[in-house]
């Protein structure tokens, strides 16, 4: 008895590269069920042992968080370095490669959700260095391939409150977390500090609007027909069109709910700001600087203490000079 057997036709490769494939498919396929596993059993940890802080630093995420730190900053008030200390986020030597998605200040496309799979199977990881010594800064001995920026966003940070760009490494991590469909996590960064709670309540309608987009352009249209809204709303008042609603150095006053309303240390507070270190933050186009505050006491002893702060992210005209 014979059989025809239709003969397979392979794809340039043969039938080596043929089987590797339809194997990366479905390693793809379970490596998302065991991310989704992975995820409702850290996050299950993580409500059961928020009373102790012991128990939190055993709580492991199902994906990679990571930080290339350029040293450019105070330890004692940078909040990727309190993750570090929780063990949530592993610092990296500059030589070390990463290759899952990287917040950088040389990065090119902004993050989206298409860049979800990237993180699930290979982590998230922000570059931690000051924007004064950009020049100086290595980013070529940092072994990675897909940088990522963060679209507009506003800080709720209490040294940035209310400034759009201006994000701690936190913020930064939680809000890429949520723009790609994992914000529970972000919830689980942020609750390391007492003013986390209100950067997802802030930014919640742009971010909901980030997390519905499908790629890098649809976010930055996003952003865009926000700001373009924004401009009109702010040339509709007798406030000059560029006006920063949020910034603190004007003569309009704000409450900032992560202060107390009567302080003893209001009066100095945006001196304080004036003369901060320098710090990356980023945005559409590029990064820009962050500022903090350097005489701010904060005991690198006292994990709870939640005024570490660093760098973040600031769109920038896209002119030459």
């Amino acid at each position: 008895m014979s059989h025809n057997h239709k003969k397979i036709k392979y794809a340039k490769g043969g039938k080596k590269a043929f089987k590797e494939f339809r194997k990366h498919q479905h390693d793809d396929k379970t490596s998302e069920e065991r991310f989704v596993t992975d995820m409702t059993a850290a996050l299950e940890n993580f409500n059961d042992s928020q009373a102790s802080a012991e128990l939190d630093k055993k709580i492991k995420f199902p994906f990679r968080l990571a930080m290339w730190d350029l040293g450019h900053c105070d330890p004692k008030k940078c909040s990727g370095r309190k993750l570090v200390r929780f063990g949530l986020v592993q610092e990296l030597s500059l030589h070390q490669h990463f290759g899952g998605l990287v917040l950088s200040p040389i990065g090119v496309n902004c993050i989206s959700p298409s860049d979800r799979s990237l993180i699930v199977n290979h982590g998230l990881c922000v570059v931690d260095c000051s924007w004064a010594k950009i020049d100086q800064t290595p980013f070529g001995k940092m072994k990675c391939h897909h940088l990522r920026l963060l679209p507009y966003l506003v800080a709720a940070n209490p040294i940035n409150y209310g400034r759009p760009w201006k994000l701690s490494c936190a913020e930064a991590y939680a809000a890429a977390l949520y723009i790609v469909g994992m914000k529970e996590f972000g919830e689980v960064l942020l609750s390391k500090f007492k003013w986390g709670g209100s950067f997802y309540t802030m930014n919640k309608e742009l971010l909901d609007r980030y997390a519905a987009c499908e790629s890098s352009a649809d976010v930055i249209k996003v952003q865009n027909e926000y700001l373009e809204v924004r401009d009109v709303s702010d040339s509709n008042t007798d406030q000059p069109a560029d006006r920063d609603p949020f910034d603190i150095n004007s003569d309009e006053e704000f409450y900032n709910p992560n202060r107390p309303l009567n302080s003893q240390n209001d009066d100095g507070d945006d001196d304080e700001d004036d003369d901060d270190d320098e710090k990356l933050t980023c945005g559409k186009d590029k990064l820009i600087l962050d500022d903090y505050d350097k005489d701010d006491d904060v005991s690198s002893d006292n994990d709870s203490d939640d005024d570490d702060l660093e760098p973040n992210c600031k769109k920038t005209s896209n002119t030459k000079k």
